[in-house]
């Protein structure tokens, strides 16, 4: 007897039709889903069916035929590896792609060969216009007419800083809202593979595959891939102690260990960049104990060195056996404090362990000024008493930005947190690094945040790189820078101090021996008004030199003599006495100076209210040389006695155009605040010039960034084609795999017809 019967032949057709005919409905699904964004061709898996027993009549002369054909599953045909690669790819590809279109706006404004004429930009152009108008008027000092000339051109140089100042800010704002959105479509993104994966695991439950479901998800990884890099892992999760289903779970690449999840199966997480943020520790070791994430409201950041209080939100590390939180309560802290130095495990204090239950307990212990701890939150955002700084980070309009983000707790779909191996809630929020992403998010934030050259101490802390990225900021620091160079420059230029006066005047010996310079009968600074800026200096001078008053008040007309004074005190005098001859016919006014340049229009303040000075946005002509109450200045070697017409000052300011001038960070510390720089110098040259090495700054990264866009756009369309090799559904394969199994259909289907007659022989014919 043989171990399949004569009937189970039968069996062995039948399953071999059901097979082929499994077999082709794959096939054609194939066909029908070429066109299918993110379909992954399917292949029913066939494996052979056999007795896992011996017959009970066995012999050694019967042969183990088997007893047909079952088909398993129905599985994709991908290669998880060159999934890998290509989003690899993809978040190269994310990263230069918005480089290359954010810089493409930035060139947009300051492309001054794109925009100029002949073999000028506008604002280089504007420049030689400016100094061929300081030519024309060289030799016709006082000329009214010349005057308004030049002033013309240089209001022209004035809209244009404006006019750049104002599109860039304009940019700016546009790409915070561009971030602002991809963060919102990143967020949607992840929601539906949480989704997904949930789904799927409903799905493997319950026996099915859910293979089109799989489909979808990988083409929502695909998009997330360009926006940031990721880690795709792919594991079991058991249901109970006989069955497991697979879980996908996506982390940010190299983001430590633990990694930061932002799907860990059915959990998943939302990036957050709220509008003010609390203010991190620069030097937060989430290592050690005692080291804060976020820097405490009682902190002096205006202070140097500034006095910072790592206070707030504390994170503690280590746990007990029993997975609680060491406190720092009265009690705990020293303990704390001195096995983590000593690099001990922290032993089970006697404290009130946090217990997420109690509303008074909370992961982050909030302290006062003095370190004392006044209250316990789960919330990094508390800012009650005690509370972290917030600061800006993206609001509309402000120019301190940080653009921080953050990832929230993970969740399901219903809202209930992931939990810990306790069975706790993890409900702590994950900070984000200014590197912890790569792709499309992070190549537009650090084009609206980076600053190059005038980045701070803090700025290196959080990214040692920080002084090399240059974007928007940066393009606008040196706009500043610029036009602050021009106006000081010429700002200078155009007025005279105390000491330029006494040189404008001749000098006599009093009967004491002392050299005075001339004045009028009608100056009276000797005599000094009380509470006047003359009687503060004359005092100040009593008390340097240990003189009597009336000594120290000739000190105010002396031309001799003024090097026994320190030099803050020596130009506390010499302003006094510019200003006071100014005021008396005798300084800058009748020589016809003043500031040429001003934060505003309407007035002559070289600073604004909140004590900042000029930027290529609020660059102005002054109200007095727009009004004619100022004029450009010929010489300052001014004699009164004589109607001068040297125009040594003219030549000066020519010269202006042409000298090469020092850039330090420190020129705009108002602007950016304490800098990394310490007075190092980013550029030296003429104004023209440092124009020049701006847009070829931005030139340079922008034929960079198109270079390295290309290449990795080249490089991820290869691999992608190499996942179609495989993932792809090709007709000319399918066509074959088509013949094939209908062949076996139509073989299996002649087997059955053969065995039949086979049988009807057996049965009916035999007499």
């Amino acid at each position: 007897m043989a171990v399949i019967g004569t009937f189970g032949s039968f069996t062995a057709a039948r399953l071999g039709i059901y097979a082929s005919q499994a077999s082709l409905n794959v096939t054609g699904n194939n066909i029908a889903n070429i066109n299918t964004t993110g379909y992954t061709r399917q292949r029913a898996d066939l494996v052979s069916l056999h007795s896992a027993g011996s017959a009970r009549y066995a012999s050694d002369y019967n042969l183990d035929i088997g007893y047909g054909v079952l088909v398993d599953q129905v599985s994709q045909l991908r290669d998880p590896y060159l999934d890998i690669l290509y989003r690899d790819e993809q978040a190269n590809v994310g990263f230069y792609e918005a480089t290359v279109k954010g810089l493409q706006q930035i060139s947009q404004v300051l492309d001054e060969v794109g925009k100029g004429t002949g073999k000028f930009g506008v604002l280089h152009g504007q420049f030689e216009d400016f100094l061929a108008q300081l030519q024309g008027y060289n030799n016709r000092v006082n000329d009214e007419d010349y005057d308004t000339t030049v002033r013309g051109s240089a209001e022209s140089i004035v809209n244009i800083f404006n006019t750049y100042a104002k599109k860039l800010a304009t940019v700016k704002e546009n790409m915070t809202n561009d971030l602002k959105n991809d963060i919102t479509q990143v967020n949607t993104i992840l929601t539906e593979i949480r989704d997904l994966n949930a789904q799927i695991r409903n799905a493997n439950i319950f026996g099915h595959n859910a293979l089109e479901l799989k489909d979808q998800r990988n083409v929502l990884i695909d998009k997330l891939s360009s926006y940031m890099e990721i880690e795709v892992q792919y594991s079991y999760e058991p249901i109970d102690e006989f069955s497991q289903v697979e879980k996908l779970s996506i982390t940010l690449a190299n983001s430590g260990n633990p990694p930061k999840y932002l799907v860990n199966g059915i959990y998943g997480t939302q990036i957050d960049m709220p509008e003010e943020i609390p203010s991190r520790n620069p030097d937060y070791d989430p290592s050690l104990p005692t080291s804060n994430m976020y820097i405490s409201r009682n902190s002096d950041l205006s202070v140097d060195p500034p006095k910072i209080v790592y206070t707030t939100l504390e994170r503690e590390a280590m746990r007990d056996a029993n997975g609680n939180i060491a406190t720092n309560d009265a009690n705990g802290l020293a303990v704390l404090q001195a096995n983590a130095a000593a690099g001990v495990t922290i032993p089970d204090i006697s404290a009130d362990y946090y217990d997420p239950g109690l509303a008074t307990t909370g992961q982050y212990l909030i302290h006062d000024a003095d370190g004392n701890v006044i209250g316990r939150t789960n919330d990094p955002d508390d800012t009650w008493n005690g509370g972290s700084t917030l600061i800006d980070n993206a609001q509309k309009g402000s120019d301190a930005n940080r653009l921080w983000m953050r990832l929230q707790p993970l969740v399901d779909e219903r809202g209930r947190y992931i939990k810990d191996e306790y069975g706790r809630d993890i409900d702590e929020i994950v900070e984000l690094g200014d590197n912890d992403l790569y792709g499309s998010l992070q190549a537009k934030r650090e084009l609206i945040t980076e600053e190059g050259e005038f980045a701070s101490e803090d700025d290196l802390k959080f990214d040692p790189n920080a002084n090399v990225k240059r974007g928007i900021t940066y393009f606008q620091r040196s706009l500043d820078a610029l036009a602050r160079k021009f106006a000081e420059s010429f700002n200078d230029a155009n007025t005279v101090n105390g000491e330029q006066v006494f040189l404008g005047y001749e000098t006599e010996t009093g009967r004491d021996g002392i050299k005075r310079y001339k004045m009028d009968d009608t100056c009276d600074l000797v005599n000094v008004p009380a509470g006047s800026d003359a009687e503060k200096v004359a005092q100040a001078i009593a008390a340097e030199l240990n003189i009597s008053d009336a000594n120290a008040k000739d000190y105010l007309v002396r031309k001799d003599g003024l090097d026994e004074l320190s030099a803050g005190l020596r130009q506390q005098l010499l302003d006094v006495q510019s200003e006071h001859l100014g005021k008396k016919g005798h300084g800058t006014a009748v020589m016809g100076g003043g500031v040429l340049f001003s934060v505003s229009g309407d007035s002559d303040d070289v600073k604004d209210a909140d004590g900042k000075g000029i930027t290529a946005a609020n660059i102005s002509i002054a109200k007095s040389w727009s009004t004619g109450g100022t004029r450009l200045l010929p010489t300052k070697n001014y004699d009164p006695t004589e109607n001068t017409t040297a125009d040594d000052n003219i030549y000066h300011m020519i010269g202006m155009m042409y000298e090469e001038m020092n850039y330090k960070p420190e020129d705009i510390a108002d602007i950016v605040g304490p800098t990394a720089s310490d007075g190092t110098t980013y550029f030296s040259g003429s104004f023209q010039q440092r124009l020049s090495e701006m847009n070829n700054t931005l030139a340079t990264k922008q034929q960079t960034a198109t270079t390295n866009y290309t290449a990795f756009e080249i490089s991820a369309l290869s691999w992608d084609n190499q996942r179609q090799s495989v993932s792809g559904v090709d007709l000319n394969e399918e066509a074959t795999s088509m013949m094939m199994f209908q062949k076996s259909y139509a073989a299996a289907c002649q087997l059955l017809t053969t065995l039949d007659s086979m049988l009807d022989k057996l049965i009916n014919g035999t007499i």
